[in-house]
């Protein structure tokens, strides 16, 4: 399965745009599956080398796979690709699936190969476990995952909480 995002379907709600500065941004893409990905952010601006990169502050977004509960993402800044869709979210990014958070500095979201890569300063907690990590991506389609460090002479870290 592959969430393919097309543009015919893409619905951009822009609001008040003065100069490069665009405010109260909200981009819904979804598929031909029924998969959506929504982003939001108080405010962003165009990069005027790459039209199709808007860095956007305060951002949150979902993304809604069918048959699967939302994954939620909050960051203080995203590089956005209002081609592609793809998004690079960094500054105090949390993630939300279920009962799981990850706190990190970088997310990663690649929609063509459909693998969120988190990395720097992961922080992962559900309800019996907290771990540390460099690196983890993410299978969006089938949810699993790959833990990583950067250097192969440290360990992940994994406490058990009871």
């Amino acid at each position: 399965i592959k969430i393919e995002l097309d543009n015919d379907d893409t619905k951009n709600n822009v609001k008040e745009k003065e100069s490069n500065l665009i405010y109260n941004i909200q981009y819904v893409s979804q598929d031909k599956n029924g998969n959506s990905y929504i982003i939001n952010s108080k405010f962003g601006e165009v990069n005027n080398d790459k039209q199709e990169l808007i860095l956007l502050k305060e951002v949150t977004a979902t993304i809604n796979l069918k048959n699967s509960e939302p994954i939620n993402i909050t960051a203080d800044n995203a590089i956005y690709n209002n081609v592609n869709y793809n998004t690079n979210f960094y500054e105090n990014v949390l993630v939300v699936y279920t009962q799981h958070n990850i706190t990190s500095d970088n997310l990663d979201l690649d929609f063509q190969k459909n693998i969120a890569t988190v990395s720097n300063n992961i922080n992962y907690k559900n309800l019996n476990t907290k771990l540390q990590a460099d690196k983890i991506e993410i299978d969006l389609i089938t949810k699993n995952s790959k833990i990583f460090m950067y250097d192969a002479s440290e360990k992940v870290k994994i406490v058990s909480i009871n």
